[in-house]
């Protein structure tokens, strides 16, 4: 990931040379971590340009203090969407250079002065305060760069002190990412994970049913199942929920939960236990209460169910686009001439080129056409015997 942020920071400066500074990485990392989770449901031709925008936000805010060169973004996506992407992630990033520090004073209490008051000296002995002395190696840690490594732990450890901070189940996005890349629907991921984080802290706050304390394995299946058969309903007509299309879902999507349950890796600065905290398995049963659960409550009226349209149809008119840059580009190359610069036949010393044959068809029926046309029909041949 590391990488890919320095290649985006080297595209928006390209007069900048290779050695970047560690400071903008770090930046630019952290940015790239919250964005995910405090703006975790981008449409997917926002997904594509979040680590673009993320560095380009970290240039525009750094560009003053390092004396960066000037900016010069070419994103890949339309400049529109873009901007439009970057005004958004640059209002809900904190920056860290406008956050004013507190400059209050600590009074003592009335309580502790009066008590200090009449408590002979004798029985305050001040302490002094003191520091032990510094070593070499405290004395020379701030002015050490960090290494590459510890700025890409940092910006994890942003990120799911974030996860943490709103009560989402660490273990939710990594296996809501593992369903959907298995079932070929990579693109619903964020849709999904922002359905379930709406139903367990909707508005920053924990929900109030205990259901979900226990079941929260439970209402990612259910959830799943509700966006699945949404997208059914949206790319074929007349389908809908029944028996025959009920069941077979249902299994698909328990093996998949187990199987994410066995796949998915726990990060190396998460503890085992604390990262599955709330998962368990279930089964049939567990997933029919489960949707019943959903239904009762109305947990798919929101705006990130209603979004899934948008979702499918920005994602199928990017499919369009690219198969049509690709059919240009295959006939851009058909039609591009197969021999070399250096080979002995040219162009103008080709007469059976497809291009050569095509004009000689033309003209041996133009000249035809004028034969027929000076010969009279009438005209007939007498041969003497």
């Amino acid at each position: 990931m590391s990488r890919q942020i320095e290649q985006a920071l080297l595209s928006l400066m390209p007069t900048y040379g290779s050695d970047l500074p560690p400071s903008l990485v770090e930046l630019a990392g952290s940015l790239l971590a919250q964005s995910r989770h405090r703006a975790s449901t981008l449409k997917a031709d926002e997904e594509i340009a979040r680590q673009y925008a993320c560095a380009n936000i970290a240039c525009e805010r750094l560009k003053t203090s390092l004396d960066l060169p000037p900016i010069a973004p070419r994103p890949p996506i339309p400049p529109r969407i873009y901007n439009r992407l970057y005004a958004h992630l640059d209002a809900i990033l904190p920056n860290a250079s406008t956050t004013p520090r507190s400059s209050r004073v600590r009074i003592p209490s009335r309580r502790i002065r009066e008590n200090a008051d009449t408590m002979p000296i004798k029985s305050q002995p001040r302490a002094v305060p003191s520091r032990g002395t510094p070593t070499k190696e405290m004395s020379l840690a701030k002015f050490r760069v960090p290494s590459r490594a510890a700025s890409a732990l940092q910006a994890r450890k942003l990120d799911v002190q974030g996860s943490r901070h709103h009560r989402v189940h660490p273990w939710i996005q990594p296996v809501i990412r593992h369903m959907c890349a298995e079932s070929g629907q990579k693109k619903l991921a964020p849709t999904i994970f922002a359905g379930i984080e709406c139903t367990l802290v909707p508005d920053g706050r924990p929900a109030e049913d205990a259901w979900l304390v226990d079941h929260v394995t439970d209402l990612v299946a259910a959830l799943y199942f509700f966006v699945m058969m949404r997208v059914r309903s949206i790319t074929s007509v007349g389908a809908g929920i029944n028996r025959e299309s009920y069941v077979p879902l249902r299994k698909e999507i328990l093996t998949l939960l187990a199987q994410a349950g066995q796949q998915v890796a726990v990060p190396a600065f998460e503890d085992d236990d604390a990262f599955w905290a709330g998962w368990r398995s279930i089964q049939s049963r567990d997933f029919d209460a489960a949707v019943a659960k959903v239904n009762e409550n109305k947990w798919l009226s929101g705006d990130w169910y209603d979004g899934i349209v948008d979702v499918l149809c920005s994602t199928d008119k990017a499919d369009v686009d690219m198969l049509e840059v690709e059919q240009e580009q295959e006939e851009r190359q058909a039609s591009l001439p197969t021999r070399r610069a250096d080979a002995m036949l040219q162009e103008q010393n080709d007469y059976l080129s497809e291009t050569r044959r095509a004009d000689f068809a033309a003209w041996r029926d133009e000249m035809l056409g004028k034969i027929a046309r000076a010969v009279p029909k009438e005209s007939v041949v007498k041969v003497d015997a």
